[in-house]
């Protein structure tokens, strides 16, 4: 027998015939693995713009709120600023309703000292 022929049968499938087989089972071609890059690429990168308009939407909001209550907040100052003015001494004493009303005359006033109560049980 010759040698050349006893390595061959030997080795059934080389190296470089397993990296053929498996070439040829892989279903995808170069052209077809580059256009389906092109195509995750182009995914990922709409959503990485829809997930930045999420964000600046947010981010709106958040804005909006806070001017508003920025506002609110300036209201509330001024409303108690004016309870303040209304509920001053000046203004009570210069109200004309009050004016009007009768001075007591040898007013009795209730004091209550600090003191301790019992119940009776019955």
């Amino acid at each position: 027998m010759h040698a050349q022929i006893l390595v061959l049968k030997k080795s059934r499938t080389p190296f470089f015939a397993l990296r053929k087989t498996a070439r040829e089972h892989f279903s995808l071609s170069f052209n077809q693995t580059y256009i389906l890059s092109l195509v995750l690429i182009g995914l990922l990168g709409i959503y990485y713009v829809w997930s930045l308009n999420v964000n600046a939407t947010k981010g709106y909001a958040l804005r909006t709120l806070d001017l508003e209550r920025r506002t609110l907040q300036h209201e509330e100052n001024l409303l108690a600023i004016k309870v303040a003015e209304i509920e001053s001494l000046e203004a009570i004493e210069t109200n004309p309703m009050i004016a009007a009303m009768e001075k007591a005359i040898d007013p009795q006033f209730l004091v209550v000292a600090d003191s301790y109560y019992t119940y009776q049980q019955q």
